[in-house]
């Protein structure tokens, strides 16, 4: 399969290029291969709590189609952040989380607390890299939407 990649802010002119179908199937093949596309989102997503995996939202109207991650991080897992302080209650929950840690607050382990400080102080330092689970979906979108056009027709 060839790909081709596709800014998201590019899409829209994209899939007139090669569509001279009706509105009306144009709709339907958006909302097809959007949907089509929803369990690769969420299998790409990073899990922790599953909130972010879980907040993968579409909807579609005569004039807009909508595809998006609707959780409080989402735009940090998609685009990064530069070096900030996050806040240490989090990464003590994560940690705690990640190494499977018994301990309860205020209580945690030596091993919790040292992962949670050790995260914060690179956060602070290096940021967070971006993932572009959405922008990197873009190019199969589209090739699920013109599968759904060509079906249609």
């Amino acid at each position: 399969m060839s790909t081709k990649t596709v800014r998201i802010e590019n899409f829209s002119s994209e899939l007139k290029k090669f569509t001279k179908a009706t509105l009306e199937d144009q709709q339907r093949a958006v909302a097809d291969g959007v949907l089509r596309s929803l369990p690769e989102l969420v299998a790409n997503s990073p899990v922790d709590t599953g909130s972010y995996a879980a907040s993968w939202d579409f909807t579609l109207d005569e004039n807009s189609a909508i595809l998006g991650n609707f959780a409080p991080h989402a735009p940090i897992i998609e685009r990064g952040a530069r070096p900030f302080t996050p806040p240490l209650g989090p990464l003590l929950a994560w940690a705690k989380r990640v190494l499977n840690d018994p301990s309860q607050p205020p209580n945690y382990s030596d091993r919790v607390w040292a992962l949670a400080k050790g995260t914060q102080n690179k956060i602070s330092q290096h940021g967070m890299e971006p993932k572009h689970i959405l922008e990197n979906a873009i190019p199969g979108i589209i090739e699920n939407i013109k599968e759904a056009l060509n079906r249609g027709r």
